[in-house]
């Protein structure tokens, strides 16, 4: 299954060089013209440092500083890959340039290749172990891709050199909070809260650490607070889904995920979570069609094509589940709960010898799985082979002891074999299961739970 990290991103650092050194490059005139060309750029006026830098280069090819410098306006400009050629040319003439190669970090990360960019910070701090865009970059993007382990020393390193920075602030108490270290993240990020009251990110890292403490009404409340700051903060309109869809007001939080999922389409989880929701609202139709649209976004992910396996499934259409799923194995053949439901579906056609085989491979795969258990208990009941499935669903039994259908399933094979004090057993546990059952609140249920117990199950005849 997916794991959930919802995390604040903050923009990396982009460097570039205000002094310059005296090369056999350069020339006084040089130097004088790209410092006049940097004091451009920091103000914003691109047009007018460009000139300054290309004429440079013009003059003396093998100026580190100026290829670097004229990245940097490139990189302002959105011209990523021509930002990126000057950037190596910039190391290629030097290859200790250190501004270039802590901007070239950041234009890999932003464009997409976060671990070229790791790789780049890391060079760059054994050369340089102070350099402190390049701690607090390469501290983000450890953080972004989950590894807080080694995101909090640096972040921690980058605090020491911006005490008072609250990007740094808000980004180290979202690493603690991932980290699990929720009474630290709850100082740094108040400590922030004191510097900028109404910053998103600090407001977003807020909301995380209350929700951790149970306390929903102030999760979500940080979280609105962060949008007001931030109207396209898709984090935190998830979040508020999120503590929604624990509360079971699954019409809230599908309006929540709805716009999570609009204000940032390539996150994997948005569509996940709201065809989830829509499956616990028996809104099948609707579940699917998220899906396949994830699907389409993400094609390589073996999850995306089981979800769209039971939502077609829950609206009937076997033929699609039956290709989704088997795509899901394609993606990654040992996907248990992939093999249980397309056993399940190839029953349901009528295939019972290829169903067989892929709930055996399930069970083989993972004996402790319910739904494998069960699925290949009840098709063997079907297919009258009533001694081997009542030892299959009383394994079945011992993973879920209180599910009713087990216990039907059992009362029927127990009947079909004149076993009649075990079937009365059997009869008498699925009543007191059910009732149970239909007594407990509607709640949150797991997505599996809703969707693999056919409609045959409910009731016995």
């Amino acid at each position: 299954m997916l794991s959930i990290i919802s995390s604040s991103v903050v923009t990396l650092i982009l460097v570039a060089s205000l002094s310059f050194a005296q090369t056999p490059a350069s020339s006084k005139n040089d130097l004088a013209l790209l410092t006049e060309a940097a004091t451009l750029l920091q103000a914003g006026k691109f047009d007018e440092a460009e000139p300054l830098v290309r004429r440079v280069i013009a003059i003396a090819p093998a100026n580190a500083d100026a290829h670097n410098l004229l990245g940097t306006i490139l990189d302002q400009r959105g011209q990523s890959q021509a930002a990126e050629r000057e950037y190596l040319e910039a190391l290629r003439r030097n290859p200790r340039a250190n501004s270039a190669r802590a901007n070239l970090g950041v234009l890999l990360a932003r464009t997409g290749r976060p671990e070229q960019a790791v790789k780049t910070f890391e060079a760059l701090l054994l050369e340089v172990p102070g350099h402190q865009e390049a701690t607090l970059n390469l501290g983000l993007l450890y953080a972004n891709r989950g590894d807080f382990a080694r995101a909090i020393p640096l972040l921690e390193k980058a605090r020491l050199y911006k005490p008072q920075n609250v990007a740094v602030l808000a980004n180290l108490g979202i690493a603690y909070y991932h980290d699990q270290k929720i009474d630290e993240a709850l100082k740094v990020l108040k400590y922030a809260e004191v510097l900028a009251p109404g910053d998103a990110d600090v407001q977003y890292g807020l909301g995380l650490v209350f929700a951790s403490r149970g306390d929903s009404e102030a999760a979500v409340l940080a979280w609105q607070q962060a949008l007001l700051r931030r109207e396209k903060f898709a984090a935190a309109t998830f979040m508020i889904g999120e503590e929604l869809r624990k509360q079971s007001r699954y019409e809230g939080a599908i309006e929540y995920y709805q716009r999570a999922l609009e204000q940032d389409p390539t996150q994997l989880v948005y569509y996940v979570r709201l065809g989830g929701t829509y499956m616990l609202m028996v809104r099948h139709d609707s579940a699917l069609e998220i899906f396949q649209r994830a699907a389409q976004l993400f094609p390589k992910a073996a999850e995306v094509r089981y979800f769209v396996g039971i939502a077609a499934e829950g609206s009937g259409n076997y033929e699609i589940a039956e290709a989704a799923l088997r795509k899901s194995l394609e993606l990654r053949k040992d996907n248990v709960d992939a093999l249980a439901q397309l056993g399940f579906v190839l029953s349901e056609k009528g295939r019972n010898v290829e169903a067989e085989q892929f709930l055996r491979r399930a069970v083989a795969t993972d004996a402790r799985h319910f739904y494998a258990t069960y699925h290949l208990g009840r098709m063997l009941v079907r297919t009258k082979r009533f001694e081997e499935a009542i030892g299959v669903l009383v394994a079945s039994a011992q993973l879920r002891p209180r599910d009713p259908s087990v216990h039907y399933q059992l009362f029927i094979a127990y009947t079909r074999l004149k076993r009649t004090e075990d079937a009365a057993r059997e009869l008498a546990v699925f009543k007191q299961c059910d009732a149970e059952s239909k007594a407990r609140p509607a709640g949150d249920k797991q997505l599996e739970d809703t969707v693999q117990r056919p409609p045959s199950d409910e009731k016995p005849n």
